[in-house]
């Protein structure tokens, strides 16, 4: 789903994403609201609800409503105008508006420029019933919210408010939504508001073989709930099997959060996690098999909800040619080699070309090239060879062979060189033959005095 209709920050004008209209910002108090298209996913009722992902889930459309996110000083009020509910409430229209005043999202000017930055928002919505819970006569709901293409990330625990009058006071709504059968607020929205956030502002991220990094990811909650009273979990699932990397405990009895490593050199600072919320895992010494999907699960004591993002490692490959230089002889096609070594991942493209004195641009030579089978060593990394077969009728002396090698750890292609050099003549230079006929009659004359 994408980024819903509304209106832009005025730069973007009228600018449309995929076929919805511009973003919906509107300033509302001290903060500003977005609208999102979304879907709320329910379970189906036999293999006939298969949604479009193929599992046993329907997906109905409905709009959620961020009300009061904080906006930066640089937005101008007057590129913002209210959102206005339907003007005649329809009890099957889902509209869910969250105040999200507390705890705030961070990051959410990415979600007011996704439309100026020409990116997708996916939001999907399901209902969510934590334990301890029951008997509340409140309703809940789990939101996901991605930015695609990098930014934020965040899922939403979403909690239902009771409907007002127009004096702001609690009133008996007349109007339930006919699918969630719950009551409407006077203009058919459901009133709700953010109890909790687990967030992230990386969902993909490249690390170098051997080097270090830090998956970020954070939880805020609404008060009053226990400071220090919460778990975390970090997981690695990669190729259908997961393990557990780190795990944390606090509670409101124990003076230290406890803290379970699994995987060695893998950190979460748990003061910084308690105190400020921020749960991020810190690796060393990265190795591939650190590779793979990482899901951040926290849990207070009424919600739990997670973050997913991937890691992926790269090394970029060791470039070298068997020889610097081709000298011909006798007339003999000769075999050059490019070897790319320690590498990661597999993906490797290798190209040959050559540029001839008299030519500008240069000629591949790709198409004669033949390759070695990928070797793969024990910290995971491959090597390969290329292997070249010149031939001397179409390679002049001063002709610059070139091997190009791509690589997804690389910016730009490694490209290595070599060079025919001139044939050597075939038989003795004149100069040799005269040193050796003025060698020899020095001899004869010494010997013959």
């Amino acid at each position: 789903m994408l980024f819903n209709a509304g209106l832009l920050v005025l730069s973007c004008l009228t600018a449309s994403v995929s076929g919805f209209p511009p973003s919906h910002l509107t300033q509302a108090g001290s903060g500003t609201d977005v609208v999102l298209s979304c879907s709320l996913v329910e379970e189906g009722g036999g293999f006939g609800a298969m949604g479009a992902g193929g599992g046993l889930f329907t997906r109905t459309p409905a709009t959620l409503v961020l009300r009061d996110l904080p906006v930066s000083p640089d937005v101008s009020p007057e590129t913002l105008t209210p959102y206005i509910p339907p003007a005649t409430p329809d009890p099957e229209d889902i509209i869910i508006e969250a105040k999200v005043t507390s705890p705030e999202i961070p990051e959410a000017d990415s979600l007011l420029h996704a439309d100026c930055n020409e990116q997708e928002v996916t939001c999907e919505i399901s209902r969510y019933f934590p334990r301890g819970t029951e008997g509340t006569g409140l309703a809940y709901f789990i939101g996901s919210v991605q930015l695609e293409g990098g930014g934020i990330s965040m899922t939403l625990v979403l909690q239902t408010l009771p409907p007002v009058g127009e004096d702001e006071q609690p009133a008996v709504s007349p109007l339930l939504q006919n699918k969630l059968e719950l009551p409407l607020s006077q203009s058919g929205t459901l009133l709700t508001e953010v109890a909790f956030v687990v967030f992230s502002r990386s969902q993909s991220v490249s690390a170098p073989l051997g080097g270090d990094v830090l998956l970020d990811c954070g939880f805020k909650q609404q008060e009053p709930f226990p400071a220090r009273a919460m778990g975390l979990e970090w997981r690695l699932q990669h190729r259908g099997s997961g393990r557990r990397i780190l795990e944390l405990k606090a509670e409101e009895t124990e003076e230290e959060p406890i803290v379970h490593v699994d995987r060695n050199g893998s950190s979460v600072n748990p003061v910084v996690a308690v105190e400020e919320g921020n749960v991020s895992l810190s690796l060393e010494e990265l190795r591939v098999i650190d590779e793979g999907t990482y899901i951040c699960t926290v849990s207070t004591a009424l919600f739990q909800a997670q973050q997913v993002m991937q890691l992926y490692i790269t090394q970029p490959p060791r470039v070298s040619l068997s020889v610097d230089t081709v000298l011909f002889r006798a007339g003999l096609p000769q075999k050059v080699s490019c070897h790319c070594e320690r590498y990661y991942p597999l993906d490797v493209q290798v190209e040959w070309m050559y540029l001839p004195p008299s030519e500008k641009e240069p000629i591949s030579l790709t198409q004669n090239a033949s390759h070695s089978s990928h070797r793969q060593y024990s910290d995971g990394t491959f090597s390969l060879s290329s292997h070249l077969m010149l031939q001397p009728s179409s390679m002049p002396p001063g002709t610059v062979v070139t091997c190009l090698v791509s690589h997804p750890s690389l910016s730009a292609p490694i490209s290595v060189n070599l060079t025919v050099s001139k044939p050597e003549p075939t038989g003795r230079p004149y100069w040799m033959m005269l040193g050796v006929a003025i060698a020899t009659l020095l001899f004869l004359y010494i010997v013959l005095r």
